[in-house]
């Protein structure tokens, strides 16, 4: 009867021990493929998708007092237009200064105005 109940605890710790490694295996699989996912969208954001960025009135909304330039940078895209005089500018538009611009002072937001 000993003998029994130790293979049972034998046949059962092995199936547990190769459905852990089976589970491992699919894990890593996984891992790889949104890996390979996250580098396809990346692509896209460094591409055409993520030059009409700055028009989208919810991103704009996010924008907060004191992020950096490069906070503003991965949420807005790159700007058009780069003013360096006694504040920084950043314009979106790209063929007026009127509006859909940041200001930034040492590298901080100080304020903006939004795409209308």
């Amino acid at each position: 009867m000993n003998l029994l109940r130790l293979l049972t605890t034998l046949l059962v710790a092995g199936l547990v021990c190769s459905s852990a490694i089976a589970s491992e295996a699919y894990l890593k699989q996984r891992i790889i493929d949104l890996e390979k996912r996250v580098e396809v969208l990346e692509q896209r954001l460094e591409g055409g998708a993520a030059l009409q960025r700055w028009k989208d009135p919810i991103l704009w909304r996010r924008i907060k007092k004191g992020m950096t330039t490069d906070d503003i940078k991965v949420l807005l895209g790159k700007p058009d237009l780069v003013e360096e005089q006694i504040f920084t500018t950043w314009y979106y538009h790209p063929t007026s200064k009127r509006h859909s611009f940041i200001w930034f002072d040492e590298d901080k937001t100080l304020g903006w105005t939004a795409p209308k």
